[in-house]
């Protein structure tokens, strides 16, 4: 009976586990840039849906939307990947090469921009940082509170 008791409390413990890096929930919600020029509003949005995550960014300029695009974060094959869509003609996969419980790094070394794309979840601000070895662009996003 203790043997039974044992194993059953084992797979209990295992099957309720689960990796904390691979919980983008701090993602979720409704972003607005607050590190922008002043005449452009950017924001992006992001869902969990049952087996991704899939956000929106756009940027506005007076009432007219200047640029848009789609992204969805995802596991295929033990990876994860961050795919945009909506600025190539084709969607653009950048692979994650570092993951942790507050942020994670997604790389394209064949993308001309951005190579590298970081998000990170500092105190009650989302950081987007895009880069080559070139050059960078820094994003710092505030929720939108309902």
């Amino acid at each position: 009976m203790k043997r039974l008791f044992l194993a059953l409390s084992s797979l209990l413990l295992l099957f309720s586990c689960t990796n904390d890096a691979e919980d983008f929930d701090w993602l979720i919600g409704e972003w607005k840039r607050v590190n922008a020029e002043e005449d452009f509003k950017t924001y992006e949005i992001w869902k969990k849906d049952k087996n991704y995550y899939s956000g929106l960014g756009y940027t506005m300029l007076d009432e007219d939307t200047i640029f848009k695009e789609n992204l969805k974060l995802f596991k295929e094959n033990d990876e994860w990947t961050l795919q945009v869509t909506g600025v190539n003609e084709a969607p653009t996969p950048f692979v994650l090469s570092e993951l942790k419980p507050e942020y994670f790094i997604a790389e394209n070394d064949t993308n001309e921009f951005p190579k590298k794309i970081i998000y990170k979840l500092q105190n009650d601000t989302l950081k987007a940082n895009v880069s080559t070895t070139e050059f960078d662009v820094d994003f710092e996003f505030v929720e939108i509170q309902k």
